[in-house]
C-alpha cells in the first residue's frame, strides 16, 4: 500500500468497524457505514458514510461488518460522508496485522 500518498491524499483517515454496507449495482458504487474507533488524519469520529466508487479493475468491497479496517478517503459536501474513488484505499485489519503495518 501507497501509505504516504493515500496519507497526503486524503482528508481522513481511521480505523473502524464496518457497521453495515450496501451495493448499488446501477451506480457502481458500495456504502458503508463505520463506527470510528480512532481518528489518524481530520476530525472524525461516531459514524462515518464512506461511498466507495467500484468503477476500476482496481475496486474491491468492504466486506464482513463488524470487521475492522484503516480506511483513507476524501471528503465529499456533505457532511459525514466521505469517498473512495478509483481504487481500494483501505487495509484490513487482519492484512495489518499479518504485515506488522499501521498508519501511525
Amino acid at each position: 500500500m501507497e501509505h504516504e500518498r493515500f496519507l497526503e491524499e486524503s482528508n481522513i483517515v481511521f480505523f473502524g468497524s464496518l457497521d453495515s454496507e450496501e451495493i448499488d449495482e446501477e451506480a457502481m458504487e458500495q456504502v458503508a457505514t463505520f463506527t470510528v474507533i480512532k481518528s489518524y488524519k481530520g476530525n472524525v469520529s461516531g459514524k462515518v458514510t464512506i461511498i466507495n466508487k467500484l468503477s476500476s479493475s482496481c475496486s474491491r468491497t468492504f466486506q464482513a461488518p463488524k470487521s475492522a479496517f484503516y480506511v483513507y478517503a476524501k471528503a465529499t459536501e456533505q457532511r459525514a460522508i466521505y469517498q473512495i474513488s478509483g481504487f481500494a484505499s483501505f487495509v484490513p485489519l487482519s492484512n495489518a496485522q499479518e504485515y506488522e503495518w499501521s498508519p501511525e
